[in-house]
């Protein structure tokens, strides 16, 4: 887009920056997501799936006719320690506005979508094994493309009967340290900064509040970290006012996302502002 063609698609508008789909563990496909996010008023949205890209170009179909705005996001899974031989921390970080036909980045997601599956696959032998089959079919959607992850395994035991929500999911099952958690590979945090930016993109830090630990963030700003996801259904208001005053001495931009899996689109969302300012910082690079 031109400059002024920038200035009209974000001014003024609120963007759901944190969305996902059926291509990794949401409940609605791409396209309904997005014609979703027109009928509650959204400028737009960014499709951010576990790992896989995939569900990109459905969306983009659906938000031309819809006339919304829609980038092209992803969330990576990483890990990171705070200091040297300390505990290593799950880390989510979000990348915006890269290309996905960046080979590096395409090989990296096709690894991480594979170690999704085998990891899926090695829970549901878990489950099993603790008296709690579930008919495995669902995994072939994922055969070609795509990251199966444990929230659609949590509701698969819903649908079961095994539990009576995600939240017991992983409380007694899938949660760290729980019968069917099954550990997998992470990207480092430092590393998935790094790759973001050499496909043309730009990464924020995801929901700092799950990552336990504030050293990390000024870890990945001095490696390059472009923003920090402030606003967050996990976050309430006192916490959401220090993420953005981390972010402001840090010099980062700040962001907002519903983290949409199942409901709450459009209810945590970022201002068209902070969206150019994520775009200002990419073609300063």
């Amino acid at each position: 887009m031109l400059a002024g063609d920038l200035a009209n698609a974000f001014a003024g508008k609120r963007f759901d920056m944190h969305v996902h789909t059926t291509a990794s563990d949401g409940v609605s496909a791409p396209a309904d997501v997005v014609r979703q996010a027109a009928a509650l008023g959204l400028g737009g949205l960014a499709i951010t799936d576990h790992d896989t890209c995939d569900g990109l170009a459905e969306a983009a179909a659906a938000a031309r006719q819809a006339g919304i705005t829609l980038i092209f996001g992803v969330e990576l899974s990483c890990e990171l320690a705070p200091t040297r031989g300390a505990a290593v921390r799950e880390v989510h970080m979000l990348g915006y506005f890269y290309d996905p036909a960046r080979r590096e980045l395409g090989q990296m997601l096709r690894y991480l979508q594979q170690q999704r599956r085998l990891r899926a696959v090695r829970i549901l032998q878990a489950l099993a094994d603790a008296g709690m089959p579930l008919d495995s079919t669902f995994l072939r959607d994922y055969a070609e493309g795509g990251a199966p992850g444990r929230g659609l395994i949590a509701r698969k035991m819903v649908q079961a009967g095994y539990v009576q929500d995600s939240d017991e999911a992983f409380d007694k099952w899938l949660g760290h340290g729980r019968p069917a958690y099954v550990p997998r590979w992470r990207l480092d945090a430092t590393e998935a900064v790094r790759l973001l930016h050499r496909a043309g993109g730009v990464a924020v830090m995801a929901h700092p509040i799950q990552a336990r630990d504030d050293r990390l963030i000024a870890l990945l700003a001095a490696a390059g970290l472009d923003g920090l996801e402030c606003c967050h259904p996990d976050h309430d208001a006192g916490q959401e006012q220090h993420y953005r005053a981390i972010a402001q001495r840090l010099g980062l931009a700040t962001t907002g996302g519903s983290d949409h899996h199942e409901s709450g689109l459009g209810g945590h969302t970022a201002a068209g502002a902070e969206i150019m300012e994520l775009l200002r910082r990419r073609h300063s690079k």
